[in-house]
């Protein structure tokens, strides 16, 4: 499944936790698209992984269905965290994945993709992603 980063009408929340300064802030959010790309590669990799995202023929108790989804998704919200064991910048961005509906499409599923960089110069590392429900 393709997917493709869709505006809902609103802008993404964001957040700031534990010491994060306006300049360092600045810096991050020069980097972005960068940001982006890492996030749309995590959220296809994680919904094209027969292991987290299922297909109709499986358990009707599954979830998430990957024909469920339309391939849009959008950013909801990003938190911007200071670290100071380990050193460094915690990002995390939650997207929302849409499903079809008779009436159009809707909020699916949640996947909360989080980034570490030891310095706002630093390549990003994937800590992790989370899915929720909605």
């Amino acid at each position: 499944m393709n997917l493709k980063l869709i505006e809902n009408g609103t802008n993404p929340k964001i957040a700031f936790y534990d010491g994060i300064c306006l300049d360092q802030y600045q810096h991050l959010a020069k980097r972005w698209t960068e940001m982006l790309s890492i996030v749309h590669k995590e959220v296809l990799a994680y919904i094209n992984d027969d292991n987290l995202c299922f297909d109709d023929g499986e358990d009707l108790n599954s979830f998430p269905v990957r024909s469920k989804l339309t391939g849009n998704y959008y950013i909801e919200s990003v938190s911007f965290i200071k670290h100071v064991n380990p050193m460094g910048f915690q990002i995390m961005i939650k997207t929302r994945l849409t499903e079809h509906l008779p009436s159009g499409e809707d909020d699916y599923l949640g996947l909360e993709v989080t980034l570490f960089t030891t310095s706002i110069n630093e390549t990003f590392k994937v800590w992790g992603i989370d899915s929720s429900s909605i």
